[in-house]
């Protein structure tokens, strides 16, 4: 017979490990698995703000997210940024704050959070299973037996789907298993991504180019967003944080307006440089954008870039479906977390914060649960 785990954690990434490691802590490591389909956990955590992680942010605010928000406030309320760090530094992770309320681990390095993550897990004697990747998760009167796609069995009285969304891999291992539970899943679309244009010369031309802008979104005319930062000019289109901002809400055949001097009106412009922007800005720019364009260069959605290439996923399983701690309403002693969750943030550390809160929300329900068990 197969050992029978008090809690399956299936994914390894973000979400899962801080659960894994808050599960352990309250049950005893011994009676806590983390299985992960790749060779190794946390692989997309690594890649995370450019390899430093950006772990979360202090100007954490329902505004910053996307989707089922009412329903997400409550959890977002009861783990604030600073609940979130001082967990950090009880489990040894020091962190440090940066510009626009950034924050990140004190070596700047996102191998430091999987590091001491792992550690803690293996201190408390969890167990940690790669190459597991489960295809199948069947409800008993005992809990739960997940199969591998060998058809491996791992029984536990209690299960945390943790396999996040399908940004960065295109992989869609997590949505299968849910359904398995009864749950429905809201349209998916890849969000905080670069987004490909219709003016594919043009883009060309400035591939490479990175340029301050104000951008703005249009649709027949209506803005429907307004952000600015540097913008990046791609083999098809157009990236940066500014750019992924829009991916959501951008659609085919909408308009991208960008001001490349912002701080300027024409008119001052035009007076301070004589209508030559030499001086002002790239020389590719120069070369592509004449001066009566240069606050109103125009490009064409042609659409939002694949999965692979989002930081997130918009969509997912909506929180109706789900109860304060994340547990599900269809599948008793079943909870998700983080990206499998119908809600997604802004850049910044929005999305991570998401994952940690609902990881730490779901394993302390975990633990009450199996004490009135």
């Amino acid at each position: 017979m197969p050992k029978r785990y008090t809690l399956a954690v299936v994914g390894g990434g973000a979400s899962g490990l801080l659960g894994a490691v808050r599960a352990a802590e309250l049950l005893g490591g011994a009676n806590v698995v983390v299985l992960e389909a790749a060779a190794r956990v946390g692989k997309k955590l690594l890649m995370t703000g450019n390899g430093r992680c950006n772990l979360t942010n202090m100007g954490v605010n329902i505004a910053r997210y996307h989707g089922d928000t009412e329903r997400a406030e409550q959890i977002l309320q009861a783990f604030p940024p600073k609940r979130i760090l001082a967990y950090f530094q009880h489990i040894g992770l020091l962190c440090r704050e940066q510009t626009q309320g950034r924050v990140y681990p004190y070596s700047l390095q996102a191998s430091t959070v999987l590091n001491i993550l792992r550690a803690r897990l293996k201190d408390l004697g969890a167990e940690e299973r790669c190459n597991f990747a489960v295809r199948t998760v069947r409800r008993t009167p005992n809990g739960y037996v997940l199969y591998s796609q060998e058809k491996v069995p791992v029984c536990a009285q209690f299960v945390m789907l943790c396999t996040g969304g399908t940004a960065h891999t295109g992989d869609e291992t997590g949505y299968p298993l849910v359904k398995q539970l009864g749950h429905s899943i809201t349209p998916l679309k890849p969000a905080l991504a670069p987004i490909w244009v219709q003016e594919t010369k043009k883009v060309r031309a400035l591939k490479g180019v990175r340029a301050p802008a104000a951008v703005v979104l249009k649709c027949g005319g209506k803005m429907l967003h307004r952000t600015e930062g540097e913008v990046q000019f791609t083999e098809r289109g157009l990236s940066g944080i500014c750019i992924f901002e829009l991916a959501r809400e951008a659609r085919h055949g909408d308009i991208i307006s960008l001001d490349l001097v912002p701080d300027y009106t024409s008119s001052e412009l035009r007076k301070a440089t004589g209508g030559r922007l030499e001086g002002v800005l790239h020389k590719a720019l120069v070369q592509n954008c004449p001066f009566e364009f240069c606050k109103n260069f125009c490009f064409t959605v042609d659409r939002t870039a694949d999965f692979q290439q989002a930081q997130v996923t918009a969509g997912g399983v909506p929180l109706s479906q789900v109860d304060a701690s994340c547990q599900s309403l269809r599948s008793p002693h079943a909870w998700l977390t983080g990206e499998l969750l119908n809600v997604d943030g802004d850049c910044g550390g929005f999305n991570l914060h998401w994952a940690w809160s609902t990881a730490l929300c779901a394993a302390e329900a975990v633990y009450k649960e199996a004490q009135m068990s």
